[in-house]
């Protein structure tokens, strides 16, 4: 009668007789490696590992991983063996005549001993003892013998396997390949030592006590810590569903024993090499956080140079990238540095000039069109006059719907009713710059008519025009010129990137409050002082041509340096007191700015640096294509100065 195995008895016999012939083969052919071709050695070392593999092919026929094996295959499998295990035997008795050096002599013996454990198994009821025989008792204590790793090795992997024999085998023949090894005996002491130590690979047992290597594959996947180690699964199982379940559980790949040596050089150095990209895809990304972080630090005023020195150092694009980021945010730091130290100075400046303005000048009060108490459209209630320019009055108003206070500009009727379309093109430049929104300039709310009054309404500002800065003080500081001319800048730049030209930059349309902000005042009015000017003696006095570009004064086409030109001259008087023209008359002084040369700023002022009084000479150029391209590009420049 006919008796099937047990399927699962029949998968741990192939296992269990597959074993023996993993070490055989393991040990023989590093003997064979070592040995010179032609030599005794060489021929006997090859014939045992020609009988292995007859062994191999006998095992695999009789016990097949897929289909039905009986008890009579297995006793004629355990007979069949009987003659390549008497053969094998002798020749490992014949490599041991004579002297021997002693690691080839254990070599030898370790063969032999596999060899006599080729028909050690009787029949299926003693598999479970004949296993147990074989594999050592994991402890504890041995998950924590982590050996110190070589600084010269190719990688680190871990052997993980409950016989001692397949893990001294794998050592030897990783040790051979220049790798550095550490063991397990468990699961559990395999998940140990991945939590002490770095591992490169884990050489992973299916079918172990206690908990299997599918348990210790998912435990790896599973954490983040340990995830990206590549595990190769090791075992005499060479069953589909096996293979198929380690790789769905996250496994780099599978080797069925006895393994051929050259493959499992290929597929550990593919697995070392995946891992190797990994690591540096990983260390990548690190560092690119951390180039991330420094922008954040930089954007918040937090970062501190050198901050990213371990980056730095890379020879690759990141690195590159990180010193020039280093050294990007070191100036800018070193910039806003410099800036702080400027509006401090000039705050100082806006407060001894505030105090003495009020001590020595009362505000100039006009014969306004609005006294206090009036309303203007049903909204406004004027409450004082703050000023008056060549354009109209100036009110501290209350407007009654949003409950705050406003500055309220009127327009001189004369500006707007000698020209039709005049009222309708100031309506169209106060609407363009509504657009403009910056701390660095007087935000235009809307513009309305009271009676036959047009009049603007304005974000109100408490603080001293650079004009009542400059009555009160004379001129000023090199830090409190530069503090006003970048904040100037960036309001210009960002005027000019909306498509506003301001057209009548000059020291009253700027005012400057108590913590040393400037503010730039009437974007969209200036144009229609420019629309009703005419170059005679009060057409001069609307138009302020001390402050006009050459190419502004003969009614040129314009583009964003004509402002440039105008805040080279706002700079000049602050630097020197003086403008750069005087004339007696409005024609004369046209005359002087469109022919004559000024003087340097360092010659009037021995104070200003070269640099500076350079860069206001370039603004100050009679052609527009010889000073800075944009007011970006002169915020830039001023940045570097100071």
């Amino acid at each position: 009668m006919i008796t099937p195995l047990d399927p699962k008895a029949a998968s741990e016999l192939r296992h269990e007789l597959r074993t023996p012939v993993n070490h055989i083969l393991g040990y023989a052919e590093m003997l064979r490696e070592d040995a010179p071709d032609g030599s005794a050695d060489a021929l006997c070392i090859d014939d045992i590992i020609a009988v292995a593999h007859e062994v191999l092919g006998a095992i695999n026929a009789a016990l097949p991983p897929t289909g039905v094996a009986t008890l009579d295959d297995l006793s004629q499998l355990l007979t069949a063996l009987i003659a390549p295990q008497a053969k094998m035997l002798a020749v490992t008795e014949q490599l041991l005549v004579g002297e021997r050096d002693a690691q080839f002599a254990t070599d030898v013996q370790r063969i032999a001993q596999a060899v006599g454990r080729l028909t050690a198994v009787p029949v299926p009821s003693a598999l479970a003892e004949r296993r147990d025989a074989m594999r050592t008792t994991p402890s504890a204590g041995s998950a924590a013998e982590l050996p110190v790793p070589r600084a010269d090795a190719k990688g680190r992997i871990l052997i993980v396997d409950d016989v001692e024999e397949n893990r001294a085998v794998l050592a030897r023949r990783l040790g051979r390949e220049g790798y550095d090894t550490a063991s397990a005996d468990s699961g559990e002491a395999a998940l140990a030592l991945v939590a002490q130590g770095a591992f490169d690979l884990v050489l992973l047992d299916v079918l172990m006590p206690g908990m299997d290597g599918f348990a210790v594959l998912e435990r790896i996947k599973s954490d983040a810590a340990t995830r990206s180690i590549p595990v190769i699964m090791i075992s005499a199982l060479d069953d589909l569903a096996s293979v198929v379940r380690c790789i769905e559980h996250g496994a780099e790949d599978y080797l069925t024993k006895p393994f051929d040596p050259v493959l499992l050089r290929a597929r550990i150095g593919a697995s070392l090499e995946k891992k190797r990209w990994h690591d540096r895809e990983a260390d990548y990304l690190r560092q690119v956080s951390r180039v991330i972080e420094a922008a954040s630090a930089v954007e918040s005023g937090a970062y501190v140079a050198g901050t990213l020195a371990g980056v730095t150092g890379r020879d690759d694009e990141l690195g590159r990238l990180a010193r020039v980021f280093d050294a990007m945010a070191a100036g800018v730091r070193a910039r806003e540095s410099r800036l702080r130290a400027q509006l401090r100075e000039l705050q100082s400046d806006v407060t001894l000039a505030t105090n003495e303005f009020e001590a020595l000048q009362e505000r100039e009060t006009a014969d306004g069109a609005f006294p206090p108490g009036t309303v203007l459209a049903g909204r406004y209630d004027v409450v004082s006059v703050l000023g008056t320019g060549g354009m109209g009055v100036v009110y501290r108003a209350r407007d009654r719907e949003l409950n705050e206070d406003v500055a309220v500009k009127t327009i001189r009727r004369e500006l707007v009713t000698s020209d039709a379309v005049l009222a309708e093109r100031l309506k169209s430049e106060i609407r363009l710059a509504r657009r403009i929104s910056h701390r660095n300039v007087v935000r235009t709310h809307d513009l309305g008519d009271a009676d036959g009054h047009l009049f603007v309404t304005m974000e109100l500002v408490q603080g001293l025009t650079v004009r009542e800065l400059l009555t009160t003080r004379g001129r000023l500081g090199v830090a409190s010129t530069l503090a006003v001319a970048r904040q100037f800048a960036e309001a210009l730049s960002v005027a000019h990137d909306a498509g506003v030209i301001h057209r009548d930059i000059k020291p009253e349309n700027a005012l400057i409050d108590g913590d040393g902000v400037l503010k730039v005042m009437d974007f969209g009015i200036a144009r229609l002082a420019e629309a009703t000017s005419t170059r005679t003696q009060t057409g001069m006095v609307v138009g302020t041509p001390a402050y006009m570009s050459p190419e502004q004064l003969v009614g040129e086409e314009i583009d964003p340096r004509a402002d440039l030109y105008s805040l080279g001259v706002v700079m000049y008087e602050c630097l020197t007191g003086e403008a750069p023209f005087s004339a007696p008359s409005a024609v004369a002084l046209i005359a002087r700015v469109l022919t004559a040369e000024p003087t340097p700023p360092v010659s009037r002022n021995a104070d200003v640096p070269p640099a500076l009084s350079a860069l206001v000479m370039r603004l100050l150029s009679k052609s527009a294509a010889d000073r800075p391209a944009s007011a970006a590009i002169l915020q830039e420049q001023l940045a570097e100065l100071g």
